[in-house]
């Protein structure tokens, strides 16, 4: 993803139902500066894509503003 930082996504993943979802995995010990702005980025561009796309940042416990923790994220990639 280019924008106003450079993101490159760790997962490019594929549903039967036609979704693409943009993933970035982080551990806790991560957390660095840049991944709000990640977020926002990604969250940007899902939204602008349309209504198949997704992004989604995921830490294994403490999530940065906009991310989720690992069972959160579990559950929403289950749900799509």
């Amino acid at each position: 993803l280019n924008g106003f930082i450079n993101h490159y996504p760790d997962f490019i993943l594929y549903t039967k139902r036609g979704k693409v979802i943009l993933l970035e995995t982080k551990g806790d010990h991560l957390d660095g500066t840049d991944s709000e702005q990640k977020v926002s980025l990604g969250t940007t561009w899902a939204q602008l894509a349309g209504d198949q796309f997704y992004y989604f940042m995921i830490f294994d416990k403490s999530p940065v503003k906009g991310a989720y923790a690992l069972a959160e994220g579990k559950e929403l990639l289950r749900k799509l």
